[in-house]
């Protein structure tokens, strides 16, 4: 497997994560966060797409980091983000080694490359399904495993 399909194997099992856990919100009914949960798998879509934007250089979407979807809407948002990223990784005309000159939300500048960024936001993705997890379990809900090995020993994969 090369580096690109190592990427996009990852990209799939945060998409895999998102499904799993936006699935048990649903099934769950209420409790006290679960609109903070809701609110984490919508952060981790948006950082998505405003990476994606970095990247490409398209100043063409208003997401902001804290924008909030419909849990019913999470699923939907969140394979629409990450095929972005798939058939971005998938171009063979993208280096992945190729450093991006950006500003964050605060309009510092920064550079790093496509692979790192990459790497940011499967690290991201996973420390915010963590905080969710955690509030779960603070509600007596077991969340589902979300574990890179739960998903590499699923049929998703």
């Amino acid at each position: 497997m090369d580096q690109r399909q190592q990427l996009q194997r990852l990209f799939l099992f945060d998409l895999w994560c998102i499904r799993k856990l936006t699935d048990s919100l649903i099934n769950k009914g209420n409790f006290k966060d679960k609109a903070a949960c809701s609110a984490f798998l919508s952060h981790i879509i948006n950082a998505q797409r405003i990476w994606f934007y970095r990247v490409v250089r398209l100043d063409i979407d208003d997401t902001l980091p804290w924008d909030e979807h419909l849990l019913n809407e999470i699923k939907k948002e969140a394979k629409s983000a990450n095929q972005l990223w798939i058939d971005l990784i998938g171009d063979h005309d993208m280096d992945l080694e190729t450093v991006i000159h950006y500003q964050n939300n605060a309009g510092n500048n920064f550079q790093n490359r496509v692979m790192d960024i990459c790497h940011h936001l499967i690290i991201h993705g996973q420390h915010h399904r963590a905080q969710i997890s955690l509030l779960m379990r603070r509600a007596g809900i077991t969340p589902p495993p979300t574990d890179f090995i739960h998903y590499l020993r699923s049929s998703a994969v």
